[in-house]
């Protein structure tokens, strides 16, 4: 190892325990590039990019698609597979890989006050009914809202029309908003729609809240576009009446390009091995590398691994 390795490693080491001791007073937005100096050999660059507004939401498979960054987190698995397909927010097909799905099990919810007495989302459209909501934050292409907002649009439904009709809604940065069980409790909304659901979903059942089934032309539709159908579960979720129907809303897939060279793609695998230990994932299960190179129910992976990344994992006999 040369002075210039030494001192990029350090760095490195150093960034991640400073992340790790502060995260909590510190952004969450990283950007970090390898490329060669102008001194040197030139080897191919290895750029990745997580969180922000352009590699936090929607646009992350874009940017990944068009090699202005070659390595990005997506949440959920879902957007990736839309990408893929070229279905929805994307106009073409995506040229991108999994490197991994990491594991984190979830569901979009829509919620509403059993006071309403509302059985549907048409119930809602037809009365329009002036809720006052409870969501994520609009911010830039955040994949909620845009699940979020499409799936009401089916059902000719708008938050902009909710609040012509006299209702309002409460944006919130993440599920888990302290503010967002507050509004729950103190009765200030009578409905939330959003995913992150083990946060807040039993606060709102014990508040008088139920969770509406989407409909099944409904839910066909959302397959064609990528999202999965699924049910939001009686048996974690006791006091629901029965199982719900709606989409999946699972996964951190981390994905690159066709393009990327098979021997990064391979050591990026190969990293995750060597500090399984270590990395923080949405599970109380350790992370299992068996797992993240399959499809799973917390780790939804339905585009294709890349292929540094397919030869690493059957090296190795997890696949």
């Amino acid at each position: 190892m040369n002075a210039r390795m030494m001192r990029t490693q350090m760095g490195l080491e150093v960034a991640a325990e400073v992340f790790s001791r502060r995260m909590f007073s510190m952004g969450n937005v990283l950007s970090l590039s390898i490329v060669s100096g102008s001194d040197e050999p030139q080897f191919p660059r290895l750029e990745f990019g997580f969180n922000g507004d352009s590699m936090g939401g929607m646009r992350a498979p874009i940017e990944v698609g068009n090699k202005r960054v070659d390595v990005a987190f997506v949440n959920p698995s879902p957007v990736v597979t839309m990408a893929y397909r070229g279905r929805g927010f994307y106009k073409q097909r995506m040229p991108i890989r999994a490197l991994a799905s990491f594991p984190s099990w979830d569901r979009i919810a829509f919620a509403v006050s059993k006071e309403l007495k509302i059985n549907s989302l048409w119930d809602i459209a037809h009365r329009k009914t002036p809720l006052r909501i409870a969501t994520r934050s609009s911010g830039v292409d955040n994949t909620t809202h845009y699940t979020v907002s499409k799936i009401l649009s089916f059902y000719g439904l708008s938050l902009a029309k909710i609040k012509r009709w006299g209702g309002s809604w409460e944006e919130c940065p993440w599920p888990s908003s302290p503010r967002r069980k507050e509004s729950i409790r103190r009765g200030e909304v009578n409905a939330v729609f959003d995913e992150g659901i083990h946060s807040w979903l039993d606060e709102a059942l014990e508040c008088g809240f139920e969770v509406l089934h989407l409909e099944s032309d409904v839910l066909r539709t959302l397959e064609t576009m990528g999202y999965r159908r699924s049910v939001i579960p009686r048996s974690r979720y006791k006091m629901l009446a029965e199982d719900i129907r709606t989409i999946d809303f699972s996964g951190w897939p981390l994905i690159t390009h066709q393009w990327l060279d098979n021997d990064a793609a391979s050591a990026i695998c190969e990293a995750i091995d060597a500090r399984k230990k270590v990395i923080a994932i949405d599970d109380e299960k350790p992370l299992n590398m068996k797992k993240i190179c399959r499809d799973t129910e917390a780790g939804p992976l339905h585009i294709p691994l890349h292929p540094g990344a397919r030869k690493f994992y059957r090296d190795k006999a997890y696949l």
